[in-house]
């Protein structure tokens, strides 16, 4: 008897928009916040705090999206090396991203000012790099003629 498991690399339909949706709220909510607080510097607490708790919850549910991705999307990608250099930068940058939000919220006020700015300048990052990696996966997969499966026994099928 011989097993196979195909699993694709691409998102179902559900996870790939509940994905898009939780990337542009934190997207979204820690521009909005940061404009609003740096570059203009209106001050207004309740719109700012209002903001913030988007961005964490939102945050949050990012980080439960990507912990979902990495048992097959991740793994498989990496398996059959497909957009691995745009796939590292944008983990890198999350995983970047997860741990200064963390240190803000917990970190010692004698970091606060350069965690606050590396954790926004990652942001910038990855409002570029997410996107991009994303039109990359799907121009490759448009252009290919192999199909975006793998097994997940490896190449050759075992048998039981």
């Amino acid at each position: 008897m011989t097993i196979h498991s195909l699993f694709s690399i691409r998102l179902p339909k559900a996870q790939r928009w509940s994905t898009y949706l939780a990337l542009f709220m934190v997207a979204a909510s820690g521009m909005l916040w940061w404009l609003l607080h740096d570059i203009f510097q209106w001050g207004w607490m309740l719109a700012e705090r209002r903001l913030l708790t988007t961005h964490g919850i939102a945050a949050a549910a990012l980080l439960v999206i990507v912990g979902g991705l990495l048992p097959l999307h991740v793994r498989l990608a990496w398996r059959i090396q497909r957009n691995l250099v745009s796939g590292i930068i944008a983990l890198s940058v999350l995983s970047l991203l997860a741990g200064t939000g963390l240190l803000l919220y917990y970190g010692g006020e004698e970091w606060r000012d350069w965690v606050r700015w590396i954790h926004i300048g990652g942001g910038i990052v990855a409002v570029l790099t997410i996107p991009m990696h994303i039109w990359l996966g799907r121009r490759r997969a448009a252009q290919s003629s192999v199909p975006m499966a793998a097994t997940s026994l490896g190449a050759k099928a075992k048998r039981a």
